[in-house]
């Protein structure tokens, strides 16, 4: 059967076929070894390589597991980025952050080397593409989840960046080493059990990177704390969810009262990103 007979094939099982055509041709373009969309169109009509393949993963996408676990990857800034159920799928949302974080970067500390850490990263996403975008001299990574870390360590490896990582809470590894940063990034849990959240999130990804506690105590543990990490200058850098402005306002207020603080919005109008910058 050729790629266009399946693809045809396989629109009939889709409920919106509209919007998820796409990934049919994802998953066929994964099986031919196909570098681009449009390759699909100009290859249309060669045979499947491997049938049996295609149709455990169409299963598995019918059955609403993402993509990005099907795969075992997925694409974060430009940068191929290994991902399964052990550690959050990055978002667009999150690469407004890091955009975000580069730019204010340039702003603060020029061109200068800096020391950077990521922590609750996961895959390592966020601090791997701060190191190939910004002149690090050295970069840190730090998870509560041992398994998030040996997702994150090989992602450091297929990306050539060379990195410290730590398995702790919060900066809990990072002050007992008595490391200093110049920046720190962060997308810690914070949705709301409250919230609402899409069905194949709740089955699919990692809870323990999701929910936050009412009081965004992971926040605290690390806005508190971030003098004991802080070079000459820190710049820190958060993802944040709805309804989580107000108390870590009130959280940089407490701590950091002479602090330089600011809430940017997304693409979308949402308040994404808190920056904390110490002088």
């Amino acid at each position: 059967m050729t790629l266009f007979d399946i693809y045809k094939q396989s629109l009939k099982s889709l409920k919106n076929p509209d919007v998820e055509e796409i990934n049919i041709r994802i998953l066929l373009g994964e099986v031919n070894q196909l570098k681009t969309m449009s390759d699909f169109y100009l290859r249309k009509d060669e045979e499947i390589r491997d049938l049996p393949r295609f149709q455990e993963y169409f299963k598995r996408y019918l059955e609403g597991e993402p993509i990005q676990y099907i795969l075992g990857k997925t694409t974060f800034l430009g940068y191929d980025i290994l991902v399964d159920k052990r550690v959050l799928i990055p978002r667009q949302e999150s690469e407004e952050v890091v955009v975000f974080a580069i730019k204010k970067s340039h702003e603060i500390f020029g061109n200068r080397k800096i020391s950077i850490l990521d922590v609750c990263c996961g895959s390592g996403a966020m601090g791997i593409a701060l190191a190939k975008q910004l002149n690090t001299e050295r970069i840190y990574f730090s998870d509560i989840s041992k398994d998030a870390l040996d997702v994150c360590s090989k992602n450091l490896k297929a990306n050539k960046v060379s990195g410290d990582i730590f398995e702790g809470d919060a900066l809990t590894q990072v002050i007992s080493k008595n490391i200093k940063v110049d920046l720190l990034i962060s997308n810690p849990p914070y949705i709301l059990k409250s919230e609402p959240v899409d069905e194949s999130v709740l089955k699919y990804e990692p809870h323990l990177a999701l929910f936050a506690d009412n009081d965004f105590s992971i926040y605290e543990k690390i806005i508190s704390n971030l003098n004991a990490i802080k070079n000459d200058q820190l710049l820190a850098v958060f993802e944040i969810g709805i309804n989580s402005k107000n108390p870590l306002e009130n959280m940089v207020r407490k701590y950091h009262p002479q602090s330089e603080y600011g809430f940017i919005k997304d693409i979308n109008g949402k308040e994404r990103i808190l920056y904390i910058y110490l002088k």
